[in-house]
């Protein structure tokens, strides 16, 4: 794999993590323009002056601290990811976020080893600055296993069976319309406009699928974050699903 290289830059007046960015991909953008604008929004952080990949091992060697490395690659295999992962017999304190647009399922495996690693899929879009961020501040991030397609597909939000389970109650009817933004096996992000949604709300989505059936799914909601405008949007993960 060749690497581009990205300039030594601090992006905030107190950084308090080292971050190495590596790409598979060659760019004519120098430095760190070259970096993903997703990647862009990471909090607290000090980018690094990435040496060629041949003497990384040794550069990781010889700075103090922990640091971070991101390796930002089209399609990642076990066998690469295992490769940068036995670097940290060379440095204990280093961790690893791979980021990439397919992910061999055996590379997911390696986490059970190395449990301070990343693994994220590409498709996440705008929300993997603020996981990284998570993952630099110590909070609990999960990699997920099962890539994210985007979408839009309007949907229907209604009170799930399960609802007496849910923070709110069963007395809160959710007969909502909403815009699915993405969609994976495992879940969905989804816009409400005026939502009043809670997390570990059970709820019921609804929604066509590609042959054009209403299939309604059992959810649970995972997270929620609120927009200026009154606006929810709500991570899902399903639980159940019948036409």
């Amino acid at each position: 794999m060749g690497f581009k290289i990205a300039m030594s830059s601090s992006m905030h007046k107190k950084p308090v993590k080292d971050l190495i960015y590596l790409s598979s991909s060659q760019s004519s953008v120098p430095g760190l323009a070259s970096v993903p604008a997703y990647l862009r929004g990471v909090q607290g952080v000090r980018w690094h002056l990435a040496p060629p990949p041949e003497l990384l091992k040794d550069f990781l060697k010889s700075q103090p601290g922990e640091l971070f490395v991101i390796v930002h690659a089209k399609s990642l295999t076990a066998k690469v990811a295992e490769a940068f992962l036995s670097w940290t017999k060379t440095k204990v304190k280093v961790s690893f976020i791979f980021i990439a647009q397919t992910i061999e399922k055996a590379a997911f495996q390696l986490s059970h080893s190395f449990p301070q690693t990343l693994f994220l899929y590409e498709s996440e879009g705008c929300r993997i600055a603020d996981l990284v961020t998570r993952r630099l501040q110590g909070k609990p991030v999960k990699s997920r296993k099962q890539e994210r397609m985007r979408v839009q597909s309007e949907v229907m939000l209604k009170k799930s069976v399960l609802a007496e389970a849910s923070p709110t109650g069963a007395s809160v009817q959710f007969l909502r319309e909403g815009q699915m933004q993405d969609f994976s096996q495992g879940g969905a992000q989804i816009t409400v406009e005026e939502g009043e949604v809670s997390v570990k709300d059970f709820i019921s989505l609804m929604y066509k699928n590609r042959h054009g059936r209403w299939v309604s799914v059992e959810s649970q909601v995972r997270w929620v974050v609120s927009t200026a405008t009154g606006d929810q949007i709500i991570g899902v993960q399903f639980l159940a699903v019948s036409a």
